[in-house]
């Protein structure tokens, strides 16, 4: 089995460098892939690390970069990278996420004063930058079950879902624009061409409603060399389409269970939510095209 998506401490995962490496060793995982937002610094980790004592098998330097299209947030996932070159490319582009987390924090806060939802006037006082403003927000409103009739019960239960229907919806009150820092797809995909790395798009369905007009926009507007079509929460049906979309357009294939640990309980790595069991074959289009660590 083979995992190609997944997160450590230097994004939005609670794992350790070490800690990642052992997990995947005790799947017997046989390629793999750490995808951090925006930073590829837990190679530069793993450089002083004698990997073999924790992981035996093969490494695919990759990253996961936050992008937009449609003015819809998304994400593009980068293989095979030059993990030193990009981690000096993403300093021209991208803000640190502290920054970034304090614009969307605030700006939120205003979209949901203005839309009429209740929250303390003074919680952002409360607010540790080091955590996402999706999920900071998200706490806030549903401690006050009045603030129920402004979102769905699905939002109100999960804090993925208030993100991707609302906080990144362009057609609802509450969609927070990043136009300021969040980069085009052909400039967040230029990076990853220019660290010498491959193309992908990840998790196309977790874009929910928009996701089948992302999709087409992006096969109709953009160049990318291939699509995520194995994932923790695809179902059978949509894998299969992504890859027969993969097989008409000559796309590689890849897959992962965008593992975070303690910050995405359920989803284990190389399995996700339990059966995702993604073969070594998946990448034998490509598994001679990139870079190994």
């Amino acid at each position: 089995m083979i995992d190609l998506h997944m997160h450590t401490k230097y994004s939005d995962g609670s794992d350790s460098c070490t800690e990642i490496l052992k997990r995947v060793q005790e799947r017997n995982l046989s390629t793999i892939s750490i995808t951090d937002h925006n930073t590829a610094l837990s190679y530069e980790e793993l450089e002083n690390i004698k990997i073999q004592d924790f992981y035996k098998g093969k490494i695919i330097p990759g990253i996961e970069l936050n992008t937009k299209v449609l003015n819809i947030p998304i994400e593009i996932l980068g293989y095979g990278i030059d993990y030193k070159k990009m981690n000096e490319l993403v300093k021209s582009v991208y803000i640190p996420a502290e920054k970034r987390n304090k614009i969307e924090v605030e700006r939120l806060y205003n979209k949901c004063i203005k839309a009429g939802i209740i929250l303390e006037e003074n919680c952002l006082e409360n607010y540790d930058p080091n955590g996402f403003a999706s999920k900071f927000i998200h706490n806030e409103i549903i401690k006050n079950d009045e603030n129920k009739k402004f979102i769905s019960e699905e939002a109100w239960n999960d804090v993925k879902v208030f993100y991707r229907a609302y906080m990144s919806n362009p057609e609802c009150i509450l969609y927070v624009e990043m136009d300021d820092f969040v980069p085009d797809f052909d400039t967040a995909a230029n990076l990853v061409r220019e660290a010498g790395g491959l193309v992908f798009l990840p998790h196309i369905f977790e874009y929910r409603e928009n996701s089948e007009r992302i999709l087409k926009f992006i096969l109709e507007n953009y160049k990318i060399d291939g699509i995520e079509c194995y994932y923790t929460t695809f179902s059978k049906e949509q894998t299969n389409m992504l890859l027969e979309i993969c097989k008409e357009r000559n796309l590689y294939k890849s897959g992962g269970s965008d593992y975070h640990g303690k910050n995405k309980p359920g989803v284990d790595v190389g399995v996700g939510k339990g059966n995702l069991k993604i073969d070594n074959t998946v990448i034998d289009d490509w598994k001679e095209k990139v870079k190994y660590f």
